[in-house]
C-alpha cells in the first residue's frame, strides 16, 4: 500500500490508541447511554434545568450507586435498540451519533460538520459510506483492508454485552478501593422535555496503588491515568426508565481545563429495529482512499480552525477550500456568513446555496451568478423589481474585450495569449482560496457536447454548443484531471505539440 495511504492511517491510530484511554474512561464511568468518541461543536446540548426543590436533594451513596448500576445495566436487557445523541467538547467540536441495532445487523451513522461516516454490518459483509456535501463514496471492507482501524472504531459505538459487564465489574472495584466517591447532592433536572436525577462523582486514579490498577487493567502508564488524576462526571439518569438524558466530563489536560457534554436525542429499546438497505453501489479502493484523505484533511483544517482567534475567516476559507456550504454555518458574523454562502456558491456552480443566504442580500447572489454565467434565468429568481432590472442589465450589455474571449468556452487556447498561458502548464496554487474546484482527480469529469470541457463534477451537466473544432482531436493524448485545485486538461508535452499541429493548420 502507498506511504502515503499508510502514514496517515498510522497517524490517527495513534491519536486513537490515546483517545480511546478517554472514551473508555467515559464508558467506565457509566456511560450506558452515550459513548463517547470525538468531541462536537456550537452547543448541541440544551441546559438543564434545576427544580426549586429537587426531591433527591440529600441522597446517600447507596442511592446514587443503586441508579448508576441500573443505568449501567439497561443496554445488556435487549439485544433490539435505536440510539442517538450528540456531543459537545471544549473545544467547540461537536458529532451527532445514530446507533441501531437488530442483533445480527447494526449500523452506525456519525456526523460532524465535515463529512459523515456510516457503518453497515452484516452477518457476512461489512460496508462503509463516506459522505460531504458534495460527494459519497463506499467500499466493502474485507479483512485486510486499510478501513479496518475506522470501522473498529465506528463499530465500538454500539453497546456490546462483554463490555458493559466488565465495566461494571470495574467500576464497583473502583467504589471499593475509594477511587469513585459520589457526591451526596442528588438534584432533578430537565433537558428538552425530560426529567432526570443527576449523580455527580469525581474519580480519583491518586487514590488507587499499582496493584489495584493492574486488577481493573490499567497502570501509571495508561494514557488516561497520565493525562489527568482526576476526572468529574455527572450522569441524569430517568429514574423510571433507566436511560442516561445526559452527561458531562471534565478534567485537566496536562494543566489546561476540558470537558465534554452529551445528551440523548433518541432511545428506544426492545422490537424497534427497522431494516436498512445495504449499498450497492462500491467504489474502487484508490478513490475512497483519496476521498478519506480530502475528508481528514479538511477535519484537520477544521480542528485548527477552531483554536483561531480569526474563527469566522479561517472557517469561511476552508468552506471555500472544500466546497463545503455546511461550514458557513458555523460563522459567527452574520455578513461574513452571507458572504461565505455566497463564495461557496459560485464557486460550486450552485444557485441553491443562495437560499441559505440572509434575505435582505438573497438577490445580490442571484446578481452574481448571472454575471457570471450570463444567464438571465437567474434574474428570475429575484424579488425586488430594481434589483431584477439590474441583473438583467448586467447580463445584456457586453462586456470590454469580451470579443477576444468568444470562444472561451471550449475550454481550450483560442489565442496567443491564452496558448503562452498553457505551454507553461498547470497554473499555480491560486492564494485565493474561492479559486479552489478540487482537491482529487475525481472531482473534474470531461463536460460539453464534444466532452471538450474539464469541470468539477457539479457542472457536469453544463450545456454548450455543438460544432466541433479540430484541436479538439488532440483531446484524446490527454486526460480531465484535477491541477493546484483546478480542474484542467494534462499539459503533456505530446497533447501540446497536437496544439501547435492544428493552430498551424
Amino acid at each position: 500500500m502507498a506511504n502515503d495511504v499508510i502514514y496517515p492511517i498510522i497517524s490517527i491510530l495513534v491519536v486513537l490508541i490515546v483517545a480511546a484511554g478517554i472514551y473508555y474512561l467515559a464508558d467506565m464511568m457509566g456511560a450506558t447511554g452515550i459513548h463517547h468518541e470525538d468531541g462536537g461543536h456550537e452547543g448541541a446540548h440544551e441546559e438543564g434545568h434545576e427544580e426549586e426543590a429537587p426531591p433527591h436533594e440529600e441522597g446517600s451513596n447507596a442511592e446514587a450507586e443503586e441508579l448508576f448500576f441500573a443505568a449501567m445495566d439497561k443496554p445488556l436487557q435487549y439485544d433490539e435498540y435505536i440510539f442517538a445523541y450528540t456531543e459537545t467538547a471544549s473545544n467547540g467540536y461537536a458529532d451527532s451519533v445514530f446507533i441501531s441495532s437488530s442483533g445480527t445487523e447494526s449500523y452506525v451513522k456519525k456526523e460532524d460538520a465535515i463529512f459523515t461516516r456510516e457503518l453497515f454490518i452484516g452477518k457476512n459483509k461489512t460496508v462503509l459510506c463516506l459522505e460531504n456535501v458534495n460527494r459519497v463514496l463506499c467500499t466493502e471492507v474485507e479483512q485486510n483492508s486499510s478501513f479496518n482501524p475506522y470501522v473498529y472504531t465506528l463499530s465500538s459505538l454500539l453497546y456490546d454485552s462483554d463490555k458493559i459487564r466488565k465495566n461494571k465489574e470495574n467500576n464497583e472495584l473502583l467504589i471499593e478501593y475509594g477511587a469513585i466517591v459520589f457526591h451526596s447532592r442528588m438534584p432533578t433536572k430537565t433537558y428538552g422535555e425530560r426529567e432526570c436525577i443527576e449523580l455527580s462523582y469525581t474519580l480519583d486514579y491518586s487514590k488507587l496503588t499499582v496493584e489495584q490498577m493492574r486488577i481493573i487493567g490499567m497502570s501509571p502508564q495508561t494514557p488516561e491515568v497520565l493525562l489527568s488524576k482526576e476526572y468529574n462526571f455527572t450522569l441524569c439518569i430517568d429514574p423510571e426508565n433507566h436511560d442516561v438524558v445526559h452527561k458531562s466530563l471534565s478534567y485537566l489536560n496536562f494543566g489546561s481545563p476540558e470537558s465534554t457534554e452529551s445528551i440523548t436525542t433518541q432511545a428506544e429499546w426492545g422490537e424497534v429495529y427497522e431494516e436498512f438497505v445495504f449499498p450497492t453501489d462500491i467504489s474502487e479502493d484508490v478513490d475512497m482512499n483519496e476521498f478519506y484523505q480530502a475528508l481528514k484533511m479538511s477535519q484537520t483544517n477544521y480542528a485548527n480552525c477552531l483554536l483561531d482567534e480569526n474563527f469566522d475567516s479561517c472557517i469561511s476559507s476552508e468552506a471555500l477550500l472544500s466546497k463545503n456550504e455546511r461550514l458557513c454555518e458555523l460563522v459567527t458574523s452574520v455578513d461574513k456568513r452571507d458572504q461565505c454562502y455566497l463564495l461557496v456558491a459560485l464557486d460550486k456552480g450552485s444557485p441553491l446555496i443562495c437560499g441559505y443566504i440572509s434575505p435582505e442580500v438573497q438577490d445580490d447572489c442571484y446578481i452574481e451568478f448571472a454575471w457570471k454565467y450570463k444567464d438571465t434565468i437567474y434574474c428570475g429568481k429575484i424579488t425586488n423589481i430594481t434589483k431584477q432590472d439590474e441583473c438583467l442589465n448586467i447580463v445584456t450589455e457586453p462586456e470590454e474585450g469580451e470579443e477576444i474571449i468568444e470562444e472561451m468556452e471550449d475550454g481550450l487556447p483560442i489565442n496567443e495569449t491564452l496558448e503562452e498561458e498553457l505551454e507553461e502548464g498547470p497554473a499555480q496554487e491560486p492564494e485565493n482560496p474561492s479559486a479552489f474546484e478540487c482537491t482529487v482527480n475525481s472531482d473534474c469529469v470531461a463536460a460539453g457536447c464534444s466532452s471538450q470541457l474539464c469541470v468539477p463534477i457539479s457542472l457536469s451537466d453544463v450545456v454548450t454548443t455543438c460544432e466541433y473544432l479540430e484541436k479538439y482531436d488532440c483531446l484524446p493524448l490527454s486526460h480531465c484531471g484535477c491541477y493546484e485545485g483546478k480542474c484542467g486538461w494534462d499539459q503533456n508535452q505530446e497533447y501540446l505539440n497536437c496544439l501547435g499541429e492544428k493552430s498551424i493548420e
